[in-house]
């Protein structure tokens, strides 16, 4: 489905489809608003980087920003940054307004979640610019790779310790899911946010 710039996959459709079935607390469109404002600080960030936007797309797994431009170290990290800053920002504000605690939770932990030093996530696609931009792609890459594979490790074995002693399966659903980028070979790729530190890709995911 498209919508000017914005197009949504079928993926994406069918996610939100039975999360809305699912959803018995209310709690899916705060999160959508919440999702959608962390992609508008990828944006607004972007806008400041004079760099144009070609169009959007909605997967199951996130959103990608197609560019039309190149972006430097420095501003792939303060790009990736960008839409996890906005989300804590707004936890800050809706947690000392009355009956904004759900809304304030939600925009901490997609906050917290994304800024994991993982691949395929804002934290790790930060903390590769930021070693590439340091040391050098070679060791940035190197390095942000060993630090995301250690990571998605903990998580999955926090996980699964979970589950086993009787807690939610979610925790290791989300650990195995975010285990396929992070421990396949090839350059980092964002989830929410990705440019290549490599080789720019024009893609904002």
């Amino acid at each position: 489905m498209r919508l000017g710039r914005v197009e949504a996959s079928p993926g994406a459709l069918v996610l939100a489809a039975w999360l809305n079935y699912v959803d018995d607390q209310g709690i899916l469109p705060c999160a959508l608003i919440s999702c959608a404002l962390h992609e508008l600080g990828h944006l607004w960030a972007l806008k400041l980087l004079r760099v144009p936007v070609k169009g959007i797309r909605i997967t199951a797994v996130g959103a990608e920003i197609m560019m039309d431009g190149e972006l430097s170290y420095g501003g792939e990290l303060f790009a990736a940054l960008a839409g996890p800053a906005v989300n804590l920002l707004l936890a800050a504000a809706l947690c000392r307004l009355p009956g904004g605690g759900m809304a304030a939770g939600l925009n901490l932990v997609l906050a917290c979640f994304n800024l994991l030093p993982v691949r395929g996530l804002d934290g790790g696609r930060a903390l590769q610019c930021l070693l590439s931009l340091l040391f050098g792609v070679d060791f940035g890459s190197f390095a942000a790779q060993i630090c995301s594979a250690l990571a998605v490790s903990a998580f999955c074995l926090f996980g699964l310790g979970l589950a086993a002693r009787g807690g939610s399966v979610t925790l290791a659903i989300t650990a195995a899911w975010l285990a396929l980028p992070a421990l396949s070979p090839g350059k980092m790729r964002g989830n929410l946010s990705y440019l290549s530190c490599e080789k720019p890709s024009g893609v904002l995911k």
